[in-house]
């Protein structure tokens, strides 16, 4: 685990990039921008002690979504290996659970294009 801090207005990943972790937003707030939107208001906001980007780690799919920070943000980066780990430890009913909430998600988006 990293911490990392972001000016306002960067990106913090994009649509396509690679998954490798999941951010905590530890203060600050990022902006959520799915495909459809090509504004410059984010679909979700992303505040303190919430996670982003935990759809593509768990699924093992490319970023779906720009992830911009709205103010200036202090996160906590987990690696996709850390988080497997973290998983691994865990039930098989919850890591069942964690891949079928995730795919549900990611078809339910790209049903929506």
């Amino acid at each position: 685990m990293k911490r990392i801090q972001v000016e306002a207005k960067k990106y913090i990943f994009r649509k396509g990039d690679a998954a490798n972790g999941v951010y905590l937003v530890i203060s600050g707030q990022v902006g959520i921008f799915l495909p459809s939107n090509s504004g410059e208001k984010p679909n979700f906001i992303v505040r303190e002690n919430e996670l982003f980007g935990e759809m593509g780690v768990v699924s093992e799919q490319s970023r779906m979504a720009n992830a911009q920070a709205t103010t200036e943000c202090d996160l906590l980066f987990v690696s996709r290996e850390e988080f497997d780990q973290m998983v691994e430890g865990s039930h098989v009913v919850v890591k069942g659970v964690l891949r079928i909430l995730a795919d549900r998600l990611w078809s339910a988006q790209v049903a929506k294009k």
